[in-house]
């Protein structure tokens, strides 16, 4: 088992933080939800268009059509972006990086959110789990090889140490 030091933990996002940033994205994702679909519910009635047929069935299921394109591209982007993160990871200086400590693809900041959606659905308890990984990393950050952790502190970290950039593969 390996020890973890206190100076290294605090690069890693905890549980309470990532919480927080959760919230904030979510307050985030429900603003652009309410914005998107109140547009799309309001082209009908600007076109004088009667509601029936495909145009009834489409406001039947916009909403889950919306929460599930709209948090994906917006995880997807965001984290394979030059900022490696959402707003709210953004608040408390948090990045999503992949096991050597580069900025993620989009195609793998997808695969990340899709198994954090399906593990979310299977165990809704599945978030906990970063409390206790040593890398504060929950199941989805294992599955897909990524690491959320503070800009400033892996920064730093890398400055006090003889570590190469990425911080040695985020600190072995």
């Amino acid at each position: 088992m390996t020890v973890v030091s206190d100076s290294v933990r605090k690069i890693y996002g905890g549980f309470w933080v990532r919480t927080a940033a959760f919230m904030i994205d979510l307050i985030i994702l429900f603003a652009i939800v309410l914005l998107v679909g109140g547009t799309f519910s309001i082209i009908p009635v600007l076109l004088d268009i009667e509601e029936t047929g495909f145009i009834l069935e489409f406001f039947i299921w916009m909403p889950l059509i919306l929460w599930l394109v709209l948090p994906w591209l917006y995880c997807g982007f965001l984290e394979s972006s030059k900022v490696q993160a959402t707003p709210g990871k953004l608040v408390f200086s948090l990045v999503v990086v992949n096991s050597k400590g580069n900025r993620l693809g989009f195609l793998h900041a997808s695969g990340r959110y899709w198994i954090k959606v399906i593990s979310f659905m299977l165990v809704h308890i599945i978030y906990i789990v970063v409390a206790f990984t040593a890398k504060k990393q929950g199941v989805h950050d294992l599955c897909a090889k990524t690491l959320v952790v503070n800009k400033k502190e892996l920064q730093r970290h890398e400055q006090q140490s003889s570590l190469p950039p990425a911080a040695s593969n985020i600190i072995n």
